[in-house]
């Protein structure tokens, strides 16, 4: 990670990481008298705290802890931070002007810097797709709807039985009309 490596080289500045949500150290540059154990227990612990996520929710936000024998910088890179740990002599203004310049760069191509990327969100189930779609076109009315539907589960051909009965449903307490463009709107999403 070469951003990390180039904070590693200020003066004052013992080492960096970037750790996600779950505590994962998703990459490092500390010296090797700092294990990957003790980092990660260092990113579990923050990641795990209440307080430490509440404090640096915000996109740009940055938060500083001081200690007798050095202080800890940490800036969100949404949805990961970036940490450094730096002796008392680093320059604090040099130091945070870099971290936002690599928390840009992480932000801008995390892949070219050796950043996982974010997985993408997971696609909606046949149900779910289903269910939304009852949702957006029968509004207010969808409750039974919607019963039905989730009594299908995620089974194919349950999920046809209901989108029938769904069909069934519109046409009888709606109108014919709605009734079928709701049904070739779940026919299409079925496939059939």
């Amino acid at each position: 990670m070469e951003a990390l490596k180039q904070l590693s080289v200020m003066p004052g500045v013992v080492g960096s990481m970037v750790f996600d949500a779950g505590g994962q150290v998703l990459g490092s540059a500390f010296p090797p008298l700092f294990d990957a154990t003790t980092l990660s227990r260092v990113a579990a612990g923050l990641a795990a705290d209440g307080y430490f996520v509440e404090w640096t929710a915000g996109e740009q936000s940055a938060y500083d802890l001081r200690f007798a024998e050095g202080w800890v910088g940490l800036r969100r890179v949404a949805p990961s931070w970036l940490l450094v740990l730096c002796t008392p002599q680093a320059n604090a203004q040099l130091v945070h002007m870099s971290l936002t310049q690599v928390a840009r760069r992480l932000k801008a191509n995390p892949s070219s810097q050796g950043l996982p990327l974010p997985a993408p969100p997971p696609r909606p189930t046949l149900g779910d797709r289903l269910r939304a779609l009852v949702q957006a076109e029968l509004g207010a009315h969808a409750a039974q709807a919607l019963e039905l539907l989730a009594a299908g589960g995620e089974d194919p051909a349950r999920l046809a039985s209901s989108a029938v009965e769904v069909e069934r449903l519109t046409r009888l307490f709606i109108d014919k009309r709605k009734a079928d463009e709701l049904g070739r709107k779940l026919r299409d999403e079925l496939g059939r």
